[in-house]
């Protein structure tokens, strides 16, 4: 008996027949498989059987729930920097004041936390319903 990692995944061989190559061989093409069906696996099972190798999967738990899509990642990305620009967190910003680099305009007041808040709600509402979007 040994095992293997691949990627994150334990790979436990049961039978010392069964050579590392093969091992690592049908590890990946379960690793695969699953990854086809959106599945996560954390742990894959070989042993020699009378037909050949048998493969027994333990797909992660609680996975599926935080798994993104690339086009979330980017859009949560996106709302981060964004939530970062209006609030920044290292250094000290004034909640009543914006500046615009690019025409050198300066607004101050309470219609500045106002409007940061506005159109943040309008970012977070349009980020989740492209991600619902990407759902269909």
């Amino acid at each position: 008996m040994y095992k293997l990692i691949i990627g994150n995944v334990r790979v436990t061989v049961n039978d010392d027949s069964i050579k590392r190559e093969q091992a690592a061989a049908y590890g990946k093409q379960a690793i695969a498989a699953a990854s086809q069906q959106g599945k996560l696996l954390s742990h894959v099972e070989l042993s020699a059987g009378p037909d050949g190798i048998e493969v027994a999967c333990t797909e992660k738990a609680g996975c599926r729930m935080i798994r993104k899509s690339i086009t979330q990642s980017m859009l949560d990305g996106v709302l981060d920097a964004a939530k970062e620009k209006f609030y920044p967190t290292g250094t000290f910003s004034q909640k009543d004041l914006w500046f615009d680099s690019e025409t050198g305009q300066e607004w101050r007041g309470q219609e500045c936390e106002l409007a940061r808040q506005d159109v943040l709600k309008r970012l977070e509402e349009w980020v989740s319903s492209q991600n619902s979007q990407t759902h269909t």
